[in-house]
Protein backbone atom coordinates (compact mmCIF):
# COMPACT_ATOMS: atom_id res chain seq x y z
CA UNK A 1 0.00 0.00 0.00
CA UNK A 2 0.96 3.90 -0.63
CA UNK A 3 1.71 6.34 1.96
CA UNK A 4 -0.24 9.54 1.23
CA UNK A 5 0.52 12.22 -1.03
CA UNK A 6 -1.33 14.73 -0.16
CA UNK A 7 -1.75 15.18 3.43
CA UNK A 8 -4.11 18.48 4.08
CA UNK A 9 -5.88 18.24 0.35
CA UNK A 10 -8.97 20.25 0.07
CA UNK A 11 -12.08 18.75 0.84
CA UNK A 12 -15.51 17.97 -0.77
CA UNK A 13 -18.53 17.67 1.85
CA UNK A 14 -21.50 15.46 1.04
CA UNK A 15 -23.82 15.84 4.15
CA UNK A 16 -27.40 14.72 4.85
CA UNK A 17 -29.46 14.58 8.20
CA UNK A 18 -31.93 11.45 8.45
CA UNK A 19 -33.39 10.04 11.65
CA UNK A 20 -30.86 12.58 13.53
CA UNK A 21 -28.05 11.21 12.12
CA UNK A 22 -25.16 12.77 10.07
CA UNK A 23 -22.90 11.83 7.14
CA UNK A 24 -19.68 13.39 5.39
CA UNK A 25 -17.51 11.88 3.14
CA UNK A 26 -13.85 13.11 2.68
CA UNK A 27 -11.87 12.74 -0.58
CA UNK A 28 -7.45 12.75 -0.85
CA UNK A 29 -5.25 11.39 -3.69
CA UNK A 30 -3.17 8.62 -2.61
CA UNK A 31 0.77 8.21 -3.85
CA UNK A 32 0.90 5.32 -5.95
CA UNK A 33 -2.68 5.97 -8.08
CA UNK A 34 -5.39 5.86 -5.65
CA UNK A 35 -8.45 7.87 -4.58
CA UNK A 36 -9.50 7.26 -0.54
CA UNK A 37 -13.11 8.22 0.27
CA UNK A 38 -13.73 8.26 3.83
CA UNK A 39 -16.83 8.42 5.19
CA UNK A 40 -18.30 8.77 8.74
CA UNK A 41 -22.09 8.77 9.73
CA UNK A 42 -22.35 10.34 13.63
CA UNK A 43 -25.75 9.83 15.79
CA UNK A 44 -27.58 13.19 17.52
CA UNK A 45 -25.03 12.47 20.17
CA UNK A 46 -22.09 12.76 18.09
CA UNK A 47 -21.13 9.10 18.62
CA UNK A 48 -20.18 7.53 15.34
CA UNK A 49 -22.66 4.79 13.86
CA UNK A 50 -20.86 3.92 10.83
CA UNK A 51 -17.32 4.15 9.31
CA UNK A 52 -15.40 3.36 5.79
CA UNK A 53 -12.93 3.77 3.90
CA UNK A 54 -12.84 3.32 0.41
CA UNK A 55 -9.86 3.13 -1.69
CA UNK A 56 -10.45 2.99 -6.09
CA UNK A 57 -7.88 2.14 -7.62
CA UNK A 58 -6.45 4.63 -10.29
CA UNK A 59 -5.60 4.22 -14.01
CA UNK A 60 -3.15 1.72 -13.45
CA UNK A 61 -4.69 -0.94 -11.70
CA UNK A 62 -7.99 -0.88 -14.26
CA UNK A 63 -6.26 0.18 -17.75
CA UNK A 64 -6.35 -2.74 -20.64
CA UNK A 65 -2.77 -4.05 -21.34
CA UNK A 66 -1.88 -2.66 -24.55
CA UNK A 67 1.37 -4.50 -25.28
CA UNK A 68 2.19 -8.58 -25.74
CA UNK A 69 1.20 -11.24 -23.20
CA UNK A 70 -0.59 -8.54 -20.66
CA UNK A 71 2.14 -5.87 -20.77
CA UNK A 72 1.54 -2.22 -20.38
CA UNK A 73 3.37 -0.13 -22.99
CA UNK A 74 3.58 3.68 -24.06
CA UNK A 75 0.53 5.22 -25.47
CA UNK A 76 -3.10 3.30 -23.49
CA UNK A 77 -5.43 5.80 -22.77
CA UNK A 78 -8.51 6.02 -20.17
CA UNK A 79 -10.99 8.73 -19.68
CA UNK A 80 -12.36 9.77 -16.44
CA UNK A 81 -15.65 12.15 -16.00
CA UNK A 82 -14.26 15.48 -14.87
CA UNK A 83 -16.57 18.58 -14.55
CA UNK A 84 -13.90 20.55 -14.74
CA UNK A 85 -12.20 19.21 -17.75
CA UNK A 86 -12.45 20.47 -21.35
CA UNK A 87 -15.82 21.87 -20.47
CA UNK A 88 -16.55 23.85 -23.54
CA UNK A 89 -16.22 21.38 -25.67
CA UNK A 90 -18.69 20.96 -28.07
CA UNK A 91 -17.94 16.71 -28.68
CA UNK A 92 -20.15 14.94 -26.10
CA UNK A 93 -17.28 12.19 -26.22
CA UNK A 94 -15.26 14.75 -24.61
CA UNK A 95 -16.81 17.66 -22.66
CA UNK A 96 -16.89 16.99 -18.93
CA UNK A 97 -14.01 14.07 -19.25
CA UNK A 98 -10.03 14.12 -18.32
CA UNK A 99 -8.07 11.65 -20.39
CA UNK A 100 -5.14 10.06 -19.03
CA UNK A 101 -2.70 8.75 -21.29
CA UNK A 102 0.66 6.21 -19.94
CA UNK A 103 3.53 8.26 -20.90
CA UNK A 104 7.37 6.98 -21.41
CA UNK A 105 9.30 9.97 -19.98
CA UNK A 106 12.83 11.02 -21.23
CA UNK A 107 14.50 9.31 -18.08
CA UNK A 108 12.62 5.89 -19.19
CA UNK A 109 10.21 5.59 -16.38
CA UNK A 110 6.27 6.64 -17.15
CA UNK A 111 3.70 8.42 -15.57
CA UNK A 112 -0.33 8.74 -16.32
CA UNK A 113 -0.42 12.23 -18.01
CA UNK A 114 -3.55 14.55 -18.73
CA UNK A 115 -3.85 14.08 -22.48
CA UNK A 116 -5.86 17.00 -23.90
CA UNK A 117 -7.45 17.34 -27.41
CA UNK A 118 -6.28 20.18 -29.42
CA UNK A 119 -6.98 21.66 -32.77
CA UNK A 120 -6.25 18.54 -34.48
CA UNK A 121 -5.87 16.11 -32.40
CA UNK A 122 -4.72 15.01 -28.86
CA UNK A 123 -1.42 16.11 -27.02
CA UNK A 124 0.52 15.21 -24.14
CA UNK A 125 1.56 17.90 -21.72
CA UNK A 126 4.72 20.02 -22.04
CA UNK A 127 5.83 19.85 -18.43
CA UNK A 128 3.99 16.07 -17.75
CA UNK A 129 5.24 15.62 -13.86
CA UNK A 130 3.00 18.76 -13.30
CA UNK A 131 -0.34 17.15 -14.98
CA UNK A 132 -0.28 13.34 -13.65
CA UNK A 133 -3.02 12.07 -12.25
CA UNK A 134 -2.06 11.87 -8.36
CA UNK A 135 -1.21 15.80 -9.19
CA UNK A 136 -4.52 16.98 -10.82
CA UNK A 137 -6.71 14.65 -8.32
CA UNK A 138 -4.99 16.59 -6.05
CA UNK A 139 -8.81 18.88 -6.53
CA UNK A 140 -11.10 17.20 -4.27
CA UNK A 141 -14.00 18.09 -7.41
CA UNK A 142 -12.22 15.52 -9.57
CA UNK A 143 -11.24 13.38 -6.74
CA UNK A 144 -15.18 12.85 -5.98
CA UNK A 145 -16.14 12.49 -9.24
CA UNK A 146 -13.31 10.04 -10.17
CA UNK A 147 -14.53 7.74 -6.46
CA UNK A 148 -18.60 8.56 -8.14
CA UNK A 149 -17.47 7.09 -11.09
CA UNK A 150 -15.65 3.92 -9.65
CA UNK A 151 -18.86 3.45 -7.98
CA UNK A 152 -21.03 3.70 -11.05
CA UNK A 153 -18.56 1.85 -13.38
CA UNK A 154 -18.25 4.92 -15.67
CA UNK A 155 -14.32 4.57 -15.70
CA UNK A 156 -13.59 3.33 -19.60
CA UNK A 157 -10.52 2.55 -21.64
CA UNK A 158 -10.44 4.76 -24.83
CA UNK A 159 -8.47 4.50 -27.92
CA UNK A 160 -7.78 7.68 -29.79
CA UNK A 161 -7.30 8.89 -33.71
CA UNK A 162 -6.71 12.72 -34.33
CA UNK A 163 -9.55 14.04 -32.26
CA UNK A 164 -12.04 10.87 -32.66
CA UNK A 165 -12.81 9.18 -28.97
CA UNK A 166 -13.35 5.50 -29.96
CA UNK A 167 -14.98 3.59 -26.03
CA UNK A 168 -13.57 0.57 -25.07
CA UNK A 169 -13.85 -1.76 -21.80
CA UNK A 170 -15.13 -0.42 -18.80
CA UNK A 171 -13.22 -0.64 -15.64
CA UNK A 172 -14.56 -3.27 -14.46
CA UNK A 173 -14.14 -5.31 -17.31
CA UNK A 174 -10.19 -4.67 -16.83
CA UNK A 175 -9.70 -4.39 -13.09
CA UNK A 176 -6.31 -6.04 -12.07
CA UNK A 177 -7.01 -6.47 -8.45
CA UNK A 178 -10.56 -8.19 -8.41
CA UNK A 179 -12.17 -5.16 -7.37
CA UNK A 180 -11.77 -1.22 -8.00
CA UNK A 181 -12.43 -0.99 -4.26
CA UNK A 182 -9.49 -2.43 -2.60
CA UNK A 183 -11.05 -2.90 0.51
CA UNK A 184 -14.21 -4.67 -1.48
CA UNK A 185 -14.20 -8.68 -0.18
CA UNK A 186 -13.86 -9.82 -3.67
CA UNK A 187 -10.23 -7.92 -4.31
CA UNK A 188 -7.26 -9.55 -4.24
CA UNK A 189 -4.94 -6.34 -3.77
CA UNK A 190 -2.10 -7.56 -0.74
CA UNK A 191 -4.06 -11.22 -0.01
CA UNK A 192 -3.60 -12.60 3.28
CA UNK A 193 -0.79 -14.86 3.68
CA UNK A 194 1.22 -16.89 6.27
CA UNK A 195 2.90 -14.04 7.40
CA UNK A 196 0.67 -11.16 6.36
CA UNK A 197 -2.76 -10.49 7.84
CA UNK A 198 -3.31 -8.52 4.21
CA UNK A 199 -5.47 -5.72 3.06
CA UNK A 200 -8.79 -6.50 4.22
CA UNK A 201 -8.42 -8.03 7.07
CA UNK A 202 -5.76 -4.97 8.11
CA UNK A 203 -8.97 -2.73 7.00
CA UNK A 204 -11.73 -4.26 9.39
CA UNK A 205 -9.09 -3.89 12.20
CA UNK A 206 -8.56 -0.13 11.43
CA UNK A 207 -11.98 0.60 11.12
CA UNK A 208 -13.20 -1.00 14.45
CA UNK A 209 -10.48 0.63 15.99
CA UNK A 210 -11.44 3.73 14.77
CA UNK A 211 -15.43 3.65 15.13
CA UNK A 212 -14.30 2.47 19.16
CA UNK A 213 -11.57 5.33 19.27
CA UNK A 214 -12.55 8.81 17.04
CA UNK A 215 -11.08 11.24 19.11
CA UNK A 216 -7.61 9.46 19.48
CA UNK A 217 -4.37 11.24 18.15
CA UNK A 218 -3.23 9.16 15.49
CA UNK A 219 -0.47 10.84 14.72
CA UNK A 220 0.91 9.71 17.94
CA UNK A 221 1.47 6.29 17.17
CA UNK A 222 4.36 3.15 18.02
CA UNK A 223 4.77 -0.06 16.85
CA UNK A 224 5.17 -3.26 19.21
CA UNK A 225 5.50 -6.56 18.67
CA UNK A 226 2.12 -8.95 19.20
CA UNK A 227 0.07 -11.78 18.20
CA UNK A 228 -2.25 -10.59 15.86
CA UNK A 229 -5.68 -13.62 15.52
CA UNK A 230 -7.86 -13.49 12.30
CA UNK A 231 -11.03 -14.53 12.74
CA UNK A 232 -12.31 -15.89 9.12
CA UNK A 233 -15.16 -13.82 8.22
CA UNK A 234 -16.19 -14.00 4.02
CA UNK A 235 -18.12 -10.56 3.81
CA UNK A 236 -14.31 -9.14 4.95
CA UNK A 237 -12.45 -11.20 2.63
CA UNK A 238 -14.09 -13.70 0.42
CA UNK A 239 -10.98 -15.43 -0.76
CA UNK A 240 -8.80 -15.48 2.03
CA UNK A 241 -8.16 -19.04 4.22
CA UNK A 242 -7.69 -17.27 7.83
CA UNK A 243 -5.93 -20.49 8.76
CA UNK A 244 -3.34 -19.76 6.01
CA UNK A 245 -1.64 -16.79 8.83
CA UNK A 246 0.24 -18.66 10.96
CA UNK A 247 3.25 -15.77 12.06
CA UNK A 248 3.91 -16.19 15.62
CA UNK A 249 3.33 -12.18 15.64
CA UNK A 250 3.81 -9.07 13.97
CA UNK A 251 4.71 -5.23 14.60
CA UNK A 252 1.08 -3.74 14.89
CA UNK A 253 0.22 -0.41 15.22
CA UNK A 254 -0.42 0.56 18.79
CA UNK A 255 -2.60 4.26 19.26
CA UNK A 256 -3.86 5.59 22.79
CA UNK A 257 -1.35 2.46 24.81
CA UNK A 258 -4.29 0.68 22.41
CA UNK A 259 -3.30 -2.16 20.51
CA UNK A 260 -5.05 -1.83 17.27
CA UNK A 261 -4.78 -5.10 15.43
CA UNK A 262 -3.69 -3.31 12.29
CA UNK A 263 -0.32 -4.04 10.53
CA UNK A 264 -0.20 -2.01 7.47
CA UNK A 265 2.21 0.94 6.92
CA UNK A 266 -0.93 3.17 6.23
CA UNK A 267 -3.08 2.81 9.21
CA UNK A 268 -2.23 6.61 10.72
CA UNK A 269 -2.38 8.06 7.64
CA UNK A 270 -6.04 6.20 6.78
CA UNK A 271 -7.28 6.70 10.51
CA UNK A 272 -6.48 10.43 10.14
CA UNK A 273 -9.13 10.59 6.96
CA UNK A 274 -11.70 8.51 8.62
CA UNK A 275 -11.05 10.93 11.59
CA UNK A 276 -11.46 14.52 9.35
CA UNK A 277 -14.63 13.14 7.72
CA UNK A 278 -15.33 12.72 11.39
CA UNK A 279 -14.99 16.13 12.50
CA UNK A 280 -16.82 17.41 9.36
CA UNK A 281 -19.68 15.43 10.43
CA UNK A 282 -19.87 17.04 13.92
CA UNK A 283 -19.36 20.11 12.19
CA UNK A 284 -22.24 19.73 9.87
CA UNK A 285 -24.17 18.47 12.60
CA UNK A 286 -23.55 21.36 14.87
CA UNK A 287 -24.38 24.08 11.94
CA UNK A 288 -28.03 21.90 11.81
CA UNK A 289 -28.95 22.28 15.03
CA UNK A 290 -28.21 25.83 15.26
CA UNK A 291 -30.48 26.39 12.22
Amino acid sequence: MKRIAIVTIALLLCAGAAFGQTATKYFVAHQGGYIGEATVTVDKKGNVVSASLNEWQGPGGWVDYNGPEHTLIDGAVVRVPDPLANASNPDPMIKGYMFYIYNLKDDGTYVWSQYTPGKDKFAKPSRQYERDFEGLMANPIRAAAYAKAAREDTLVNVTIDGLKVTLGKKASETVHYGHMDKANKMATYMPLTKDSIGYRYNYKALIDFFKAHPTADYTAFSMKKAKVTVVEDKSVDAGAKAADYVAADDNVFVVADAVTGATYSDFPHYALELQTAYKLALAMQHKAMKK
